[in-house]
Protein backbone atom coordinates (compact mmCIF):
# COMPACT_ATOMS: atom_id res chain seq x y z
CA UNK A 1 0.00 0.00 0.00
CA UNK A 2 2.99 2.50 0.89
CA UNK A 3 4.61 1.61 -2.44
CA UNK A 4 1.17 2.15 -4.44
CA UNK A 5 0.85 5.59 -2.53
CA UNK A 6 4.43 6.32 -3.63
CA UNK A 7 3.57 5.95 -7.27
CA UNK A 8 0.44 7.96 -7.08
CA UNK A 9 2.55 10.98 -5.42
CA UNK A 10 5.16 10.72 -8.15
CA UNK A 11 3.09 10.78 -11.18
CA UNK A 12 0.71 12.94 -9.65
CA UNK A 13 2.14 16.40 -10.29
CA UNK A 14 2.86 15.55 -14.06
CA UNK A 15 -0.90 14.50 -14.09
CA UNK A 16 -2.08 17.71 -12.55
CA UNK A 17 -0.09 19.32 -15.34
CA UNK A 18 -1.72 17.24 -18.19
CA UNK A 19 -5.29 17.76 -16.86
CA UNK A 20 -4.73 21.24 -17.15
CA UNK A 21 -3.46 21.46 -20.44
CA UNK A 22 -6.42 19.18 -21.05
CA UNK A 23 -9.12 21.63 -19.73
CA UNK A 24 -7.40 24.39 -21.80
CA UNK A 25 -7.74 22.60 -24.57
CA UNK A 26 -11.75 21.07 -24.10
CA UNK A 27 -12.67 24.69 -22.10
CA UNK A 28 -10.29 27.07 -22.77
CA UNK A 29 -12.83 30.16 -21.65
CA UNK A 30 -12.89 28.89 -18.24
CA UNK A 31 -9.30 30.74 -17.67
CA UNK A 32 -9.15 32.81 -20.65
CA UNK A 33 -6.87 33.76 -23.29
CA UNK A 34 -3.61 34.91 -21.31
CA UNK A 35 -3.74 31.98 -19.62
CA UNK A 36 -3.43 29.72 -22.64
CA UNK A 37 -0.71 31.92 -23.74
CA UNK A 38 0.98 31.26 -20.39
CA UNK A 39 1.06 27.40 -21.16
CA UNK A 40 2.60 27.77 -24.46
CA UNK A 41 5.87 28.42 -22.47
CA UNK A 42 5.27 25.82 -20.13
CA UNK A 43 7.10 23.43 -22.84
CA UNK A 44 9.89 25.79 -23.48
CA UNK A 45 10.69 25.68 -19.24
CA UNK A 46 10.02 21.85 -19.87
CA UNK A 47 12.62 21.87 -22.37
CA UNK A 48 15.28 23.92 -20.07
CA UNK A 49 14.06 21.08 -17.08
CA UNK A 50 14.79 17.91 -19.35
CA UNK A 51 18.44 19.45 -20.10
CA UNK A 52 19.04 20.06 -16.45
CA UNK A 53 18.19 16.75 -15.46
CA UNK A 54 20.72 14.78 -17.33
CA UNK A 55 23.34 16.80 -14.99
CA UNK A 56 21.82 16.14 -11.85
CA UNK A 57 21.68 12.42 -12.68
CA UNK A 58 25.73 12.55 -13.17
CA UNK A 59 25.34 14.42 -9.53
CA UNK A 60 22.97 11.78 -7.85
CA UNK A 61 25.82 8.98 -8.73
CA UNK A 62 28.68 11.18 -7.06
CA UNK A 63 29.34 9.07 -3.65
CA UNK A 64 29.07 11.95 -1.32
CA UNK A 65 26.52 12.98 1.09
CA UNK A 66 22.78 13.50 0.31
CA UNK A 67 23.17 17.25 1.65
CA UNK A 68 26.05 18.08 -0.45
CA UNK A 69 23.92 16.42 -3.52
CA UNK A 70 21.55 18.76 -3.02
CA UNK A 71 23.44 21.71 -2.24
CA UNK A 72 24.95 20.76 -6.08
CA UNK A 73 21.44 20.75 -7.01
CA UNK A 74 21.12 24.03 -6.12
CA UNK A 75 24.05 25.46 -7.38
CA UNK A 76 23.11 24.33 -10.83
CA UNK A 77 19.68 25.34 -10.45
CA UNK A 78 20.37 28.53 -9.90
CA UNK A 79 22.23 28.63 -13.03
CA UNK A 80 19.50 27.38 -15.19
CA UNK A 81 17.92 29.94 -13.62
CA UNK A 82 19.82 32.63 -15.55
CA UNK A 83 17.64 31.13 -18.94
CA UNK A 84 14.97 31.27 -16.77
CA UNK A 85 14.67 35.03 -15.67
CA UNK A 86 15.95 35.80 -19.63
CA UNK A 87 12.33 33.99 -20.67
CA UNK A 88 10.69 36.51 -17.79
CA UNK A 89 12.34 39.56 -18.61
CA UNK A 90 11.28 38.86 -22.76
CA UNK A 91 7.65 37.91 -22.01
CA UNK A 92 7.80 40.78 -19.11
CA UNK A 93 6.06 38.40 -17.10
CA UNK A 94 6.90 36.25 -13.84
CA UNK A 95 5.02 33.55 -15.31
CA UNK A 96 7.84 31.38 -16.50
CA UNK A 97 9.99 31.57 -13.09
CA UNK A 98 6.52 29.70 -11.73
CA UNK A 99 6.30 27.19 -14.40
CA UNK A 100 9.78 26.36 -14.02
CA UNK A 101 9.85 25.96 -10.04
CA UNK A 102 6.59 23.32 -10.79
CA UNK A 103 8.08 22.07 -13.41
CA UNK A 104 11.00 21.40 -11.56
CA UNK A 105 9.68 20.14 -8.19
CA UNK A 106 7.42 17.36 -10.76
CA UNK A 107 10.63 16.34 -11.62
CA UNK A 108 12.67 15.19 -8.87
CA UNK A 109 9.72 14.87 -6.58
CA UNK A 110 9.71 11.34 -6.76
CA UNK A 111 13.61 11.40 -6.33
CA UNK A 112 13.00 12.79 -2.78
CA UNK A 113 9.98 10.83 -1.90
CA UNK A 114 12.14 7.42 -2.45
CA UNK A 115 15.32 7.88 -0.84
CA UNK A 116 17.94 5.11 -2.49
CA UNK A 117 21.30 4.83 -2.37
CA UNK A 118 23.15 7.05 -4.81
CA UNK A 119 24.20 4.61 -7.99
CA UNK A 120 20.21 3.16 -8.14
CA UNK A 121 19.00 7.01 -7.92
CA UNK A 122 21.39 8.03 -10.88
CA UNK A 123 20.33 5.26 -13.11
CA UNK A 124 16.47 5.43 -12.58
CA UNK A 125 17.11 9.66 -13.12
CA UNK A 126 18.93 8.76 -16.51
CA UNK A 127 15.67 6.67 -17.51
CA UNK A 128 13.45 9.09 -16.78
CA UNK A 129 15.85 11.87 -19.06
CA UNK A 130 15.89 9.53 -21.78
CA UNK A 131 12.06 8.95 -21.12
CA UNK A 132 11.31 12.44 -21.13
CA UNK A 133 13.39 12.96 -24.49
CA UNK A 134 11.64 10.36 -25.97
CA UNK A 135 8.44 11.78 -25.11
CA UNK A 136 9.15 15.30 -26.07
CA UNK A 137 10.25 14.52 -29.35
CA UNK A 138 7.36 12.13 -29.84
CA UNK A 139 4.98 14.63 -28.67
CA UNK A 140 6.48 17.45 -30.85
CA UNK A 141 6.28 15.70 -33.54
CA UNK A 142 2.96 14.38 -32.90
CA UNK A 143 0.80 17.45 -32.53
CA UNK A 144 2.94 18.65 -35.87
CA UNK A 145 2.22 15.65 -38.13
CA UNK A 146 -1.66 14.67 -37.23
CA UNK A 147 -4.98 16.29 -37.64
CA UNK A 148 -5.90 17.35 -34.17
CA UNK A 149 -9.35 18.89 -33.30
CA UNK A 150 -9.32 22.16 -32.13
CA UNK A 151 -12.07 21.67 -29.47
CA UNK A 152 -13.02 24.78 -27.68
CA UNK A 153 -10.33 26.72 -29.26
CA UNK A 154 -12.66 28.48 -31.53
CA UNK A 155 -12.16 31.30 -33.71
CA UNK A 156 -13.50 33.55 -31.79
CA UNK A 157 -10.80 32.49 -28.72
CA UNK A 158 -7.96 32.07 -31.30
CA UNK A 159 -9.12 35.97 -31.71
CA UNK A 160 -9.27 37.01 -28.58
CA UNK A 161 -5.28 34.86 -27.70
CA UNK A 162 -4.19 36.97 -30.95
CA UNK A 163 -5.45 40.27 -29.52
CA UNK A 164 -4.18 39.63 -26.44
CA UNK A 165 -0.23 40.40 -26.68
CA UNK A 166 0.52 37.38 -29.72
CA UNK A 167 -1.10 34.68 -28.34
CA UNK A 168 0.93 32.00 -30.98
CA UNK A 169 0.74 28.31 -29.74
CA UNK A 170 3.88 26.20 -29.80
CA UNK A 171 5.60 25.57 -33.04
CA UNK A 172 3.28 25.43 -35.90
CA UNK A 173 1.29 28.76 -34.94
CA UNK A 174 -1.68 27.44 -33.94
CA UNK A 175 -2.76 26.75 -29.83
CA UNK A 176 -4.35 23.99 -29.95
CA UNK A 177 -1.34 22.13 -30.95
CA UNK A 178 0.65 23.62 -28.10
CA UNK A 179 -2.18 22.42 -25.17
CA UNK A 180 -1.89 18.53 -26.91
CA UNK A 181 1.46 17.81 -26.97
CA UNK A 182 1.23 19.30 -23.02
CA UNK A 183 -1.82 16.58 -22.50
CA UNK A 184 0.58 13.82 -24.47
CA UNK A 185 4.01 14.67 -22.40
CA UNK A 186 3.22 14.94 -19.76
CA UNK A 187 1.01 12.22 -19.71
CA UNK A 188 3.14 9.98 -20.88
CA UNK A 189 5.65 11.11 -17.73
CA UNK A 190 3.26 10.62 -14.78
CA UNK A 191 2.88 7.21 -16.21
CA UNK A 192 6.59 6.63 -16.94
CA UNK A 193 7.09 7.98 -13.19
CA UNK A 194 4.21 5.40 -11.78
CA UNK A 195 5.97 2.34 -13.09
CA UNK A 196 9.59 3.60 -12.56
CA UNK A 197 9.28 4.86 -8.78
CA UNK A 198 8.11 1.54 -6.74
CA UNK A 199 10.61 -1.20 -8.55
CA UNK A 200 13.57 1.39 -7.46
CA UNK A 201 13.55 0.75 -3.78
CA UNK A 202 13.93 -3.36 -5.09
CA UNK A 203 16.72 -2.99 -7.01
CA UNK A 204 18.44 -0.88 -4.42
CA UNK A 205 17.63 -4.05 -1.98
CA UNK A 206 18.99 -6.34 -4.56
CA UNK A 207 22.38 -4.50 -5.48
CA UNK A 208 23.05 -4.05 -1.50
CA UNK A 209 22.43 -8.33 -1.18
CA UNK A 210 24.77 -8.80 -4.53
CA UNK A 211 27.32 -6.02 -2.84
CA UNK A 212 27.37 -7.65 0.29
CA UNK A 213 27.59 -11.39 -1.14
CA UNK A 214 24.32 -12.16 0.15
CA UNK A 215 21.99 -14.54 -0.91
CA UNK A 216 18.01 -13.83 -1.14
CA UNK A 217 18.01 -15.58 2.31
CA UNK A 218 21.12 -13.95 4.01
CA UNK A 219 22.99 -17.31 3.14
CA UNK A 220 26.37 -17.65 0.28
CA UNK A 221 24.99 -17.19 -2.97
CA UNK A 222 26.55 -20.53 -3.99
Amino acid sequence: MLQLLQRLLAALPDAITAAVFLVAWVTPTRFGPDYVKDLTLVMAMEFIVIHSSIFYAVIAGVDIPRGKRIAWLTGLSCLYLVFVFGFAIGYKSAWPIFAFAWLFVSRFLHVWLNRVSSDVEAHRMVNLWAVSVVAYLFGAFTVNLVALPRLGMDPDFISSMLQSSGGKGWGSGDAHTTLAFGLLYFSILALAKFAMSGPARSRSRSDGRARSGLGPHGGDPS
